[in-house]
This record gives C-alpha cells, structure tokens and sequence, in this order.
C-alpha cells in the first residue's frame, strides 16, 4: 500500500509541476505585443533577391507597392520566368530591348521560378539568350512569389510605375509594342 502511495504521489507531483510549465508558456505567447506582430508583417514583405553575378537586390513589397533603393524613381518590371518556359523565351529579345532602350529609366528584374536549377546552366541560358537585366535565383524567389499574388502560371510580369505602385499584371507574353508603349508614356509624366 505503501508503495502504492508513493508511485500516486509522485505521479500527481510531476502532473503539477508540467501544469505549472505550460502556464508559463502561456503567459509567454499572451504577451507578445502589437509592436512585435508589426515587426514580423515587415519582416515578411521584405526580400534580399539573389543574382546570378552575386549581386543582391533588395526589395519591399507591401500593399501592392513596390519599393528599393536601388531602383527608386524607375519604372520597374517583375517577370517570373522559367528557362523551360517557351513564352518566357521568347520574351527575351523584347526585354533586352527595352531595358536598354529605356535603361536610365526602367529596370526588369528576372525572377526565377524554378526550383533547384543548376547555376552553371542558368548562367548559359543567360549567355545563350544574351540577357542584359538581372535574373535572380534562389528559395526567396519563391517567397516573394507568394506576395506577388501566389504566382502560379508564367510567365507572369508585374510593372510598378516611378513611384513604386502597381499598374498591371500581366499573365502570359508580353507584346513588345505593349510594353514599349506604357515605358514611353509614364516617363513623359
């Protein structure tokens, strides 16, 4: 009987002190504040793009504005793309065209959309095609895929206007002349 008393008691002690833990842990996630919710919602509209010649583009994307210093007072191109992509290929000369064509003014960034792709042959598709704008790679590709309405199809383009808010999404290619046509006239403004 004895024993059988003890083995009670120090299951009952140990029922307690677990009770005890798990109020704390409680009181823990109670108090996190809207200050730290804040914190989080910015950490998360926030990117560090990552290119193939090693530079990082940083970006913040919130509330369908877009915004960097690096491209401050530009029009700006997002293009999800993949180098299986047939659309997306011939897309290329276009791009190239324009960011030359308008490069004081307007950037494309090339963002990636597939997973696991071998930076040799990335850097050959590059090469192959005569890319002239950033191309990025890389898992953070794929978040700010997310912010940029769960992109799902490609290729899929989003132009910002100078001053960072969102004009149009594009689904599938874009026609040059479209494209040559909106530069043309949001720098005349």
């Amino acid at each position: 009987m004895n024993l059988f008393f003890l083995s009670f008691s120090l299951v009952f002690a140990l029922f307690l002190s677990s009770c005890t833990d798990k109020s704390k842990e409680a009181t823990t996630v109670i108090s996190d504040d809207d200050s730290f919710n804040d914190l989080k919602v910015q950490s998360n509209s926030k990117y560090t793009l990552q290119t193939v010649s090693g530079k990082k583009i940083n970006l913040e994307y919130k509330n369908q504005v877009l915004s960097s210093k690096d491209y401050a007072g530009k029009i700006v191109l997002i293009n999800f793309w993949a180098t299986w992509c047939k659309p997306c290929i011939e897309e290329m000369p276009s791009f190239n065209s324009l960011s030359q064509k308008y490069k004081d003014k307007f950037i494309i960034i090339g963002i990636l959309f597939e997973r696991n792709k071998n930076k040799k042959d990335l850097i050959d598709f590059i090469k192959k095609y005569k890319i002239k704008f950033p191309i990025t790679f890389g898992e953070e590709n794929f978040r700010i895929a997310k912010a940029f309405d769960d992109v799902s199809m490609i290729p899929e383009s989003f132009i910002f206007d100078k001053n960072g808010k969102l004009v149009k999404k594009f689904i599938g290619k874009i026609k040059e002349k479209d494209l040559d046509f909106f530069i043309n006239n949001e720098t005349l403004k």
